[in-house]
């Protein structure tokens, strides 16, 4: 079963408009966009400890040399991948260069046969390193890592897991090593079921939780927006979705109601408004919460 790596190039208007609508992780967002520009931006880094500390501070040596490994983790409908996948091109405006952007199949582990999974990461890793030569810069994303990542000291965690989990340390481990132009970022709902070894080497674990009253507000203002919704309707929706700790992810609030909200306004006819948003949202129970 052949490997293919999805490749995308950055930047991209349709991945810009992506990331534009991801609210509310404004903080996530700039974390990870300063991480990944701290890996690639070697003149600015330069300039700045030149002029600053007369390339004499020692400690951002040892940062620099570090491994370009995130990790985003938190609960299902929270923008981690939507995240990963549109992030290169702000990275690429941000860096002035061509950001490459491969994501591993869903099939990574592959069908099962012994050595299958160490030799698909090994191979997914040599891929991307291949074809970010000269000045591209890349960030390879690994969806659902804890498939791959699953904590060695598990009862449950096979050999060929094992196995596959050392390879990947090392093909992490190569990319600092080998000073390619590489990013990873690891995306789990489950922190708590990676290897303790693959956590320590992130830079940054980024973590997404499900909206609070004031994401939820800036939910509702961006659903609304170009309507005439008032401030009072923005807080009775937001009132209306405190499901307590049974809450609501940004996928259910944008996905589940916004967007049935504005299929059944266009099928009756109607305003998409506040009053058809409560009549939706009534309807929708927050998906279940995985932790």
């Amino acid at each position: 079963m052949e490997l293919q790596l999805l490749e995308s190039k950055h930047p991209d208007a349709r991945a810009q408009h992506h990331y534009d609508s991801l609210i509310a992780i404004e903080e996530q967002k700039k974390t990870l966009l300063n991480t990944l520009s701290f890996f690639f931006n070697t003149d600015k880094i330069d300039k700045w400890h030149k002029n600053h500390h007369y390339s004499k501070l020692s400690f951002l040596g040892n940062i620099i040399e570090g491994t370009p490994l995130m990790i985003l983790a938190g609960d299902v409908g929270c923008g981690k991948t939507a995240l990963a996948q549109s992030i290169a091109t702000p990275l690429g405006k941000l860096l002035d260069k061509r950001v490459l952007c491969f994501e591993t199949p869903s099939n990574i582990r592959g069908g099962g046969r012994v050595g299958e999974i160490s030799n698909r990461i090994t191979e997914a890793f040599t891929q991307a390193k291949a074809k970010v030569k000269g000045e591209n810069v890349g960030i390879l994303i690994i969806d659902e890592a804890d498939d791959l990542a699953t904590d060695r000291e598990q009862s449950q965690a096979h050999h060929e897991d094992r196995s596959g989990l050392n390879v990947l340390i090392k093909q992490i481990d190569s990319i600092s090593k080998d000073k390619t132009k590489l990013a990873v970022i690891l995306i789990t709902n489950r922190l708590k079921a990676l290897d303790p070894a693959v956590v320590r080497r992130a830079t940054q674990v980024i973590l997404f939780n499900r909206p609070d009253k004031g994401g939820r507000k800036r939910v509702f203002q961006y659903l609304l927006s170009g309507t005439n919704a008032t401030e009072k309707e923005i807080e009775e929706l937001t009132q209306a979705s405190d499901r307590g700790d049974k809450a609501y992810s940004f996928s259910d609030l944008v996905q589940k109601i916004g967007k049935q909200a504005l299929i059944q306004a266009i099928q009756e006819d109607r305003p998409f408004n506040k009053t058809l948003l409560l009549e939706v949202l009534t309807k929708v129970e927050p998906s279940p919460s995985i932790k």
